[in-house]
């Protein structure tokens, strides 16, 4: 397995071999939002060429293949400065019992602890009951109910530290 941020280079390789655009298809039909997908392979390509969001893609040894990304963007907050939102975080179903969503977390994670964020921010729809387990086990996440069916997870500066600090041999 090897993990390794996405390039502006990176743009026809994401999307020539439909690795994001398949992900994001998945993502929506397992969050129940098909409809809303609007962006065109021209618009997303450009945004990540042009420094828009972040994104990791994680590589399955065995098959070669893409098994999952995370796609994540600076944020900033009046009160505390600098922050992260992790926008999309997505395993294939096939590459789920692999751990590689927690490997994707942790370099969303440690992306934050290396620009010194005040905290990370993600949403997961309130039904997904097993990323809302996972994300409940680590310490230093704190969730917040919006009213949009999502949960808005934060971890703060002191638990980004922590989990990157647990999560050292996930990238060894």
């Amino acid at each position: 397995m090897s993990i390794r941020p996405a390039t502006k280079d990176d743009a026809s390789l994401l999307f020539d071999m439909s690795m994001l655009t398949d992900q994001l298809k998945e993502l929506a039909i397992f969050q129940k939002f098909e409809s809303k997908v609007v962006i065109s392979r021209e618009q997303y390509a450009k945004d990540l060429e042009d420094g828009c969001f972040k994104a990791f893609i994680v590589i399955d040894d065995e098959t070669g293949e893409a098994a999952g990304m995370a796609i994540y963007h600076d944020t900033f907050d009046c009160w505390k400065g600098r922050t992260i939102s992790m926008n999309q975080l997505i395993v294939r179903p096939q590459f789920r019992s692999k751990k590689y969503g927690k490997l994707l977390w942790a370099a969303v994670a440690q992306a934050a602890k290396d620009r010194g964020v005040a905290h990370m921010s993600w949403d997961v729809v309130d039904w997904n009951k097993g990323a809302i387990g996972f994300y409940n086990s680590v310490p230093g996440v704190r969730e917040v109910m919006n009213d949009k069916g999502l949960i808005q997870y934060m971890m703060s500066k002191e638990g980004i530290e922590q989990f990157t600090a647990s999560s050292k041999h996930c990238f060894l």
